[in-house]
């Protein structure tokens, strides 16, 4: 039986169109809890970290927002391992700087360490490390870059959402709707009522330069400012608990990487090295008597402590710059290297290192001799600082090439970690007015730079206050002409100390 029968015209198949249903975003009552304090601490840190000189509040701020996210994590299932709980703690000492010092640089280097280990501390959280990774640099580009950003618009769409399907919520767009729609009429009217009577006009204005003064069009910036930063905190909370989707740290995609860019032969880099190392080889011995001297306290013919001390730390920054590049390029670059390094790479690399040890020697051999001489300044210290976390840089990198295993990023990140709490929690500019008073008064400086101090910031003052080295009048003379004391810089352990005995 033939099945295929004509049944006459059918009518054309028009394909119906499929309705995209829009995803929603899934959400439990945690994360709206965390979009609105996202958005507040993302307003204070605005607020009190970059409009504003920090002090107390901006204490508060750092241990709401760790203090926050530890409890998020937790009740996200994330277990807390030793390290994570010694991160944690280290991140709570670190905001109590803030508190104890009015040095703004000083401040400023802290909220840039807490930042950058507040986002490890919630990558480490969630990964479940029990140690620093050997491959740091790529788990911290992680935990501040690519994870936060890879969910940068989902508070965004959690809040419209959350706002959609509340009564409240709708009635606040409505009444927003509202408002916008009346504002050019209400000015209008405004404007006529002015017009005609010259007390509603006088009352309007005082209204108006209120409403609109300089602090609220700060507010108003800093409100602007906060909605990237709260996307981008939130940001980082989400992405860490919800991990679908974003490639984890691999450490052999990471050898990987590395292995890719090992294109350079080994024997251009021993051809490119070794000219730099015998120039450095003659450099040293030419100058033997110039650098050495530092080690006796004896200046070279025609110069002055201020020169010798200064052209050295110009050399050291240069070599010391120099040498590092090197090292990299030999240890990134050349095609056998890791654990396949050969004894002359190696060699390049320590004797590099040695060299630049001697200098760093040489150069704090100097400033010890300059300090003796003109007392301490912020620059001599910070610079000295640095030399010492240089030395320690090429003392680890000498140990790497015979020790291949050991984590280098963890122990660079251990001795950063704790040369830094001494330059934060010995408050520099107590200390260097401490001891250029007692130099003075020892009679190993010849004048005592009480300008100097009183320029600096309310640390500085109160221990020559202390020290009686300054006077009453001239504290409160210059005090209030700091750029720490603006707006809320009287915020702090120093500041305050200071105003009770002052004033």
């Amino acid at each position: 039986m033939n099945n295929n029968i004509y049944n006459g015209p059918q009518a054309p198949y028009i394909p119906q169109p499929v309705t995209k249903v829009k995803e929603k975003p899934e959400y439990s009552k945690a994360e709206v809890v965390l979009s609105v304090f996202a958005f507040i601490a993302a307003f204070c840190a605005v607020r009190y970290i970059l409009f504003n000189a920090m002090g107390f509040i901006t204490t508060g701020v750092f241990i709401a927002i760790i203090t926050a996210a530890i409890i998020y994590m937790k009740k996200k299932g994330c277990e807390f391992s030793a390290f994570n709980k010694v991160l944690a703690a280290v991140l709570y000492v670190f905001s109590f700087v803030f508190s104890i010092t009015a040095n703004n640089f000083i401040k400023d280097l802290d909220a840039l360490f807490i930042f950058g280990a507040a986002a490890y501390l919630i990558y480490s959280a969630a990964a479940g490390n029990k140690d620093i990774e050997r491959y740091l640099p790529f788990a911290v580009c992680k935990a501040i870059f690519e994870y936060p950003f890879s969910h940068f618009g989902k508070q965004a769409a959690i809040t419209q959402d959350s706002l959609s399907k509340s009564k409240a919520g709708s009635n606040v767009k409505y009444i927003i709707i509202g408002l916008l729609l009346t504002v050019p009429l209400t000015a209008i009217v405004a404007s006529l009522l002015m017009s005609a009577d010259d007390g509603l006009a006088e009352m309007l204005s005082d209204i108006f330069e209120r409403i609109f003064s300089e602090e609220i069009w700060n507010i108003i910036l800093q409100l602007c400012l906060a909605i990237p930063c709260s996307m981008y905190l939130f940001g980082m909370f989400y992405s860490n608990t919800h991990r679908g989707g974003i490639q984890p740290l691999d450490e052999q995609g990471c050898i990987r990487k590395l292995f890719s860019i090992r294109f350079v032969s080994n024997l251009i880099m021993y051809t490119a090295v070794t000219p730099i190392c015998i120039l450095y080889v003659l450099f040293f011995f030419s100058q033997a008597s110039y650098f050495l001297s530092a080690f006796s306290s004896e200046l070279p013919d025609g110069f002055t402590y201020a020169d010798y001390a200064r052209q050295g730390f110009f050399e050291l920054f240069a070599v010391a710059v120099i040498n590092l590049i090197v090292l990299c390029a030999v240890s990134l670059f050349s095609k056998k290297s890791g654990r396949e390094k050969p004894f002359a790479l190696k060699l390049y690399s320590v004797v590099l290192s040695i060299f630049t040890l001697i200098l760093i020697a040489t150069a704090m051999s100097k400033m010890v001799m300059y300090i003796d001489n003109y007392g301490l300044t912020e620059l001599r210290v910070y610079t000295s600082w640095f030399m010492i976390l240089l030395a320690f840089i090429f003392v680890l990198i000498i140990i790497k090439q015979f020790r291949f295993d050991m984590k280098f990023t963890k122990h660079l990140a251990v001795i950063f970690t704790l040369l830094f709490a001494v330059l934060c929690f010995s408050r520099p500019e107590a200390l260097i007015a401490k001891y250029n008073i007692e130099m003075y008064r020892a009679g190993h400086l010849d004048e005592l730079d009480t300008d100097a101090i009183l320029k600096m910031s309310d640390d500085g003052l109160l221990a020559a206050y202390n020290e009686e080295a300054v006077t009453k009048e001239e504290v409160n003379k210059h005090k209030k002409r700091l750029y720490q004391r603006k707006t809320y810089g009287r915020y702090n352990l120093s500041a305050v100390i200071l105003d009770s005995k002052t004033e």
